[in-house]
């Protein structure tokens, strides 16, 4: 295995923290591999992104159901085998000078950057197999890395299944169809963090939150203004498309221990 600097596991970094949202997809295409080298060469403590299954049971990080958006390709994933997959360009939407650029499989994360960050990962499609959810957790065993990573979900049933049965790897509730009662739905499910939605929550939740020794993730802030507001509010964790310009807001903020 090639040299890779180190970082410390989930638990032994201090906050808050910025986690680069589809990597720093402000300056590469979202969910691609230089989006995430970017921001993690640049200090991301945190990147973020989402699995989708192939036709052929391989996981791709893509963020969309469909590959219309993000690549000349379409229709959905899961009508297309990895290879098919390979064949389409993923860069060209965000310009010339991004193409020919492919979709990664989760395996291709993780030989990069295993280990060198913290990996927020959101599982698009656990529920419509289960062995989906075994294969995720397999290749995150296979490099050594089930504790610089966690599982963020909205769906209860998720949760549930995952304390069930992999209560070693970290839960994050998110949102879903229960924003206002996320924290009690956290508590519920021994989840370790939150993920707030902007707009659906408030400092009373924040510090409820953290009376029960859950970290408080905030989906989403671009603006530096807004992302003080949110360290002011004990907010843990900001996720952003650019880095750079929110990362340079959180490092004022002294560091600490959850």
């Amino acid at each position: 295995m090639e040299n890779k600097i180190m970082c410390n596991c989930d638990a032994a970094v201090a906050y808050p923290r910025v986690c680069a949202h589809r990597g720093f997809n402000t300056i590469a295409p979202e969910n691609s591999l230089p989006a995430y080298g970017a921001a993690v060469a640049m200090g991301a403590e945190e990147i973020e992104f989402d699995l989708w299954f192939t036709k052929d049971g391989e996981v791709v990080s893509i963020h969309d159901s469909k590959l219309d958006r993000v690549s000349d390709g379409t229709g959905k994933i899961c009508d297309h085998t990895l290879e098919e997959l390979k064949t389409y360009d993923f860069g060209i939407k965000c310009g010339e000078k991004f193409r020919g650029m492919k979709i990664p499989t989760f395996e291709e994360i993780l030989e990069k950057f295993a280990c060198r960050c913290i990996m927020n990962i959101h599982l698009k499609t656990q529920g419509d197999k289960p062995e989906y959810l075994d294969k995720v957790v397999q290749l995150i065993k296979k490099y050594n890395c089930e504790k610089y990573v966690y599982f963020m979900s909205g769906r209860d049933a998720f949760l549930e299944r995952l304390r069930a049965e992999y209560p070693e790897i970290t839960r994050c509730c998110g949102g879903g169809d229960g924003k206002w009662e996320i924290v009690d739905r956290a508590i519920k499910y021994e989840c370790k963090k939150l993920q707030f939605v902007k707009g659906y929550f408030n400092k009373e939740m924040v510090d409820k939150a953290h009376a029960n020794g859950i970290v408080c993730n905030v989906f989403w802030s671009d603006d530096p203004a807004e992302t003080q507001e949110y360290l002011d509010m004990g907010v843990d964790v900001i996720l952003t498309n650019d880095y750079n310009l929110i990362a340079q807001v959180v490092e004022k903020k002294p560091k600490y221990n959850m």
